[in-house]
């Protein structure tokens, strides 16, 4: 099971950590862990290479957390709550369909 947790700070996303493999189907084959994988990374890329914000990575075989920096500029602050408020919707989407191999958290936080 993959187990996507979202750390906010009251509606403010601050951290995203994903963890583990669906079990969907086998490895190499499985969309349902590679559309999680591509719908995060996606996201993070986002974050760093169209609203240039450095988040913290953190990657590790079957875990990938990235958290947004401390004093963003409220603007840019603004701009990454749409990219990271657009994935938690779609693994929420996911979530609902694939509850046996996906599970989601959101989890307060003190960012």
């Amino acid at each position: 099971m993959t187990k996507i947790k979202f750390f906010k700070d009251k509606d403010i996303i601050a951290k995203v950590e994903c963890l583990g493999h669906t079990g969907f189907d086998e490895f190499g084959k499985d969309v349902l862990c590679a559309s999680i994988s591509a719908l995060v990374q996606a996201c993070y890329l986002g974050l760093k290479d169209v609203l240039n914000i450095e988040p913290k990575l953190v990657r590790k075989d079957g875990y990938l957390s990235f958290e947004l920096p401390k004093n963003l500029q409220i603007e840019n602050l603004k701009n990454a709550q749409v990219l990271l408020k657009t994935l938690e919707i779609s693994i929420k989407d996911l979530c609902d369909g694939y509850s046996k191999y996906i599970s989601m958290e959101v989890v307060e936080y003190v960012y």
